[in-house]
């Protein structure tokens, strides 16, 4: 029975080691990503370089590498990541002696690429300006000679390539005249009528898809999130966490369910991990404190929401959030300084004019308090047009 007990707490040890491996891993990955968007490529690279043997933190550190043409580095980054990733790796590789000018070479990685799994489309290739060195050799042309995709492949990426630029209904059409029994084309056809807004549709078509991967799974937790379905996009949620862990924006949009589910406190440990890496995120904070103001944890909203507004103050809701907190504080002049703010850009907002009647009322400023209330009553403001006819009717 010891032994039993002993080696359950064991396990229990190495899984909470785990969690906090990956915890630790993502964490520096978007940091890295923090740093690139700050044009701080150097951290970036630092990052990757002391997780190379990481696959996600070797494609970004080969990417960076090519992007400097620095192709003597990422060709030795590549060669170590094609044992663990060898489609990523043989597409870099191929783009790098492209870059290098060396057809034969490029063209060789890039059948062994396109003879796997998750193979780019022709026009993912082309837009990469490696290949322009060596488009018009006699090896990129005796390449292309061959067919290299299947006419369903061929038909995919047309109808994903419409999709992506809002070509829906010829999206429809071209899966419509596609006679194809595979998973990937109800997929397509779920993905455009989620771009048309048609959820229960788009719901539909992935019922019958049982795949695990994560496009399958992403699409399925934006279509149940945007239909307001966030029972069921809680529980898919989690499946994206785990199984697309990289992607920082499933950060924030896990926490949007669970606010909408009134998980705030589970809610904000999403939002703090993305703030971690993201501290400046404006979307990240703004959501933020907005779950702190639902928790009643009104001196972290006020912390952050006067965060952003620094930042940005061209957004009314901002200054609406900030002065309903004073005005719940009662800093009846904090308050109107910010109603002032948003009424600055929305003037005829009813509810703000009579929020600043309120704090004038309250300052004794009893004439600007009945000109915010009878603009209030005049956008049918039942509150307002009650304090009117009590305080400013003679």
């Amino acid at each position: 029975m010891q032994n039993r007990i002993s080696y359950i707490a064991l396990m229990l040890l190495l899984a909470v080691c785990c969690n906090a491996q990956i915890d630790d891993l993502q964490r520096d990955y978007f940091r890295a990503q923090n740093f690139v968007l700050h044009g701080e490529t150097d951290s970036a690279m630092a990052i990757w370089e002391s997780h190379v043997d990481v696959v996600e933190f070797s494609v970004c550190l080969a990417d960076q590498l090519i992007a400097t043409e620095d192709y003597s580095q990422a060709l030795d980054v590549c060669r170590k990541l094609e044992s663990t990733n060898p489609s990523e790796a043989q597409f870099r590789m191929a783009r790098i002696y492209a870059g290098m000018g060396f057809a034969e070479e490029s063209v060789e990685y890039l059948g062994k690429h396109l003879a796997g799994k998750a193979a780019k489309s022709y026009s993912q290739i082309i837009r990469c300006k490696e290949f322009e060195n060596i488009n018009r050799t006699q090896e990129w042309r005796d390449f292309w000679e061959t067919p290299r995709y299947s006419k369903s492949d061929e038909t995919f990426a047309d109808a994903e390539y419409n999709i992506s630029c809002g070509n829906y209904d010829y999206a429809i059409e071209i899966l419509d005249g596609a006679n194809i029994k595979s998973w990937k084309r109800n997929y397509l056809y779920a993905k455009a009528y989620y771009g048309m807004e048609k959820y229960a549709q788009a719901a539909k078509y992935l019922e019958s898809i049982n795949s695990k991967d994560v496009e399958v799974v992403a699409l399925r937790f934006n279509i149940e999130k945007a239909s307001g379905n966030y029972a069921s996009a809680y529980e898919t949620g989690k499946l994206l966490l785990a199984a697309d862990s990289y992607n920082a924006e499933n950060l924030l949009d896990f926490a949007e369910v669970c606010m909408n589910q009134k998980k705030y406190l589970e809610a904000r440990r999403y939002t703090g991990r993305y703030l971690q890496c993201f501290p400046d995120s404006e979307k990240a904070l703004f959501m933020d404190s907005r779950l702190a103001l639902s928790s009643e944890n009104k001196d972290d909203a006020l912390v952050e929401i006067s965060q952003i507004i620094e930042h940005n103050s061209s957004n009314p809701e901002y200054f609406v959030m900030r002065g309903e907190i004073y005005y719940g504080y009662e800093m009846w002049d904090l308050a109107a300084y910010d109603f002032s703010m948003a009424l600055d850009i929305t003037p005829d907002d009813a509810r703000l004019n009579y929020l600043m009647g309120m704090c004038r009322y309250y300052q004794a400023s009893y004439e600007k308090a009945c000109f915010y209330w009878r603009r209030a009553a005049t956008g049918k403001s039942r509150e307002a047009a009650e304090m009117y006819y009590r305080y400013c009717e003679e």
